[in-house]
């Protein structure tokens, strides 16, 4: 009986909201289409009645005959993730813990003790990355490397870092214990930690390169972005730079607002910076400067790649149609979906795609990927039917009448290509060598001040990869042996063998621990890693500068008023770099 009245309760209040909804939706209706509409509606109405009856028949009969109990909630939730997985997949439904992940992206700021937790070593234990400056776990000396075995007596064995999460972040002024196993003590430490206010800076690095050039690394777009990014962007202006790098790259986006903000620090009164346009009225608007710009004409170079999505992608098309700087680097994801967030009850929401964003030129943000396999790039994004694509080749022009094109994404005045390291220096990476390594070497020697590495620490790390086991499989041996035994039982000539043994002396160098470029690698890999050890986020951005080939072109167009002019009067695309992103 329970279940009966659980199902026609869930029925009656789905139509009660789907009416209260298309009672809204009436207002968008123009007076002389409202007989029309009227039809059209009460149509879909019994549609949609029809099928919530089938829905609620079949959870009925499911909920009362199925071999086990069913949990109503489980059930209900899942039937909803079904029904928008048939949508794109940026339109979800959030329960209450997602929720609160999602107030902290949007935010920028929780309830917490500062730390970026992540899964390392063979055995995937929960482990402090490093804890953000000037917050709780800072000041109490949690490091980076730590392991945490238990928060709150409760062991974290088996943890995903969501599940760490939940129970490490609270209310602000509540406690938090962490026992942590620390590499080089045997007995394990206790942190009691008071949880505050932690912020998320979005503005990740912000300095002057070389003296006259300015540097703005723009993580992501939360609703403090605007404010942060031009606070910092006025700090730079007093030093009188020639010229201005916004780093953009493998940012993935975030507000609208946030991004109209950070357009307008550049851009002119009146400029159009992007405009959205969907199915409903409501969803159509464009947004401009509505304030004088704080660096008008400061020359800009901006940096992306295919990371750097949706605000992301507001920020370099409308800096790029409106002829205000030299976009630099790979081009960009292509992610042009509005979405609009609508709290439901029980604390849960709905995150619904209302719209698609179009630069100043109309080009389309969106990227069509009906084509790609879905687990590439996230997923087969499915369009709206009511907006008219755009051809993939189809030609946009700036304001000064460079051509640019549409079909999503944003594509770089100038194209560098990233640098690639062999498959085994990869490999290191992934298996966090350089992490391990790092926090093991500290165990045994007195912590720097500044980054420096000595030719034994590299040495060393040489012998740390023999004590974990390293080894990289070379892809490709298999098949080569089992061409040569074909060879050998069908008995080919020895230039068959000649080119076998080309082929595998070409994997094998392609894996070798000691050639240059994955020496160059390591070394790399181990001043980032030990920056970050000592630094945090700001030391990691610091140690790239000088290997960041992006940026060597960047502030070389930024010293070059005649190619930098030359750029954004015609469109130059046939320059092509090898270089690290």
């Amino acid at each position: 009986m329970k279940q009966y009245i659980l199902s026609a309760i869930t029925t009656i209040l789905i139509m009660l909201c789907l009416q209260a909804s298309w009672a809204d939706d009436k207002l968008e209706i123009e007076p002389s289409k409202k007989s029309q509409a009227k039809i059209e509606k009460e149509n879909k109405y019994r549609e949609v009645a029809k099928q919530i009856k089938l829905f609620g028949e079949v959870y009925r009969e499911v909920s009362r005959r199925y071999v086990e109990q069913i949990d109503p909630e489980e059930f209900i939730n899942a039937a909803i993730d079904g029904m928008l997985e048939t949508l794109d997949p940026y339109t979800v439904f959030y329960e209450p813990e997602q929720r609160d992940a999602l107030e902290v992206m949007t935010q920028g700021e929780y309830g917490g003790v500062g730390i970026e937790i992540s899964l390392r070593g063979k055995d995937k234990e929960l482990t402090v990355v490093a804890p953000i400056d000037d917050t709780p776990a800072a000041r109490k000396g949690v490091r980076a490397g730590d392991v945490i075995v238990k928060v709150d007596g409760k062991s974290t064995a088996g943890f995903s870092t969501r599940d760490a999460s939940k129970i490490i972040r609270g209310k602000a002024g509540t406690d938090v214990t962490l026992t942590i196993r620390r590499p080089g003590q045997e007995e394990l430490l206790d942190y009691t930690l008071e949880r505050a206010e932690i912020r998320i800076n979005d503005v990740a690095y912000a300095g002057m390169l070389e003296d006259d050039i300015a540097y703005i690394k723009l993580v992501k777009f939360s609703s403090r972005a605007g404010d942060e990014f031009q606070h910092e962007l006025k700090a730079l202006m007093k030093n009188d730079p020639s010229g201005i790098i916004l780093d953009l790259r493998s940012n993935p986006g975030g507000l609208l607002k946030a991004a109209v903000q950070v357009s307008q620090c550049f851009l002119q009164l009146d400029d159009n910076i992007v405009s959205m346009r969907g199915r409903l009225p409501r969803s159509n608007r464009e947004f401009t400067v509505s304030k004088p710009p704080i660096a008008e004409d400061v020359p800009l170079v901006v940096l992306i790649n295919g990371g750097s999505a949706s605000a992301s992608e507001i920020v370099s098309g409308a800096i790029q149609d409106l002829d205000r700087g030299v976009i630099l680097g790979q081009p960009t994801f292509g992610k042009g979906l509005v979405q609009t967030v609508y709290n439901l009850s029980h604390k849960t929401a709905v995150k619904v795609t209302t719209a698609r964003y179009y630069t100043p030129s109309g080009r389309l943000i969106q990227r069509d990927r009906s084509d790609e396999d879905e687990n590439e790039m996230g997923a087969d994004l499915k369009l709206l039917d009511s907006v008219t694509e755009v051809d993939t080749v189809q030609k946009f022009y700036t304001r000064s009448g460079r051509e640019v094109f549409g079909g999503g994404g944003i594509s770089p005045d100038i194209e560098v290509k990233p640098k690639k390291y062999p498959d085994v220096a990869v490999e290191m990476f992934r298996k966090d060598l350089f992490f391990g390594f790092v926090n093991q070497w500290f165990t045994h020697h007195e912590r720097m001040d500044t980054v420096q590495i000595p030719d034994s620490m590299v040495d060393s790390f040489y012998t740390y990869m023999d004590e974990v086991d390293f080894h990289q499989s070379v892809e490709g041996t298999s098949s080569l042996d089992e061409l040569r035994e074909i060879g050998d039982k069908d008995s080919f000539h020895e230039n068959y063998f000649e080119l076998i043994e080309k082929l595998e002396q070409q994997l094998s160098d392609n894996n070798d621990l000691y050639a240059p470029d994955v020496r160059e690698f390591i070394l790399q890999s181990l001043d980032r890693e030990i920056a970050s050890n000592l630094g945090g986020r700001v030391w990691r951005i610091r140690s790239t500068f000088d290997e960041d080939t992006l940026l060597t072109i960047a502030t070389d167009i930024l010293h070059d008023p005649a190619r930098y002019n030359s750029l954004l009067q015609s469109a130059d695309r046939s320059d092509l770099h090898d270089g690290d992103n």
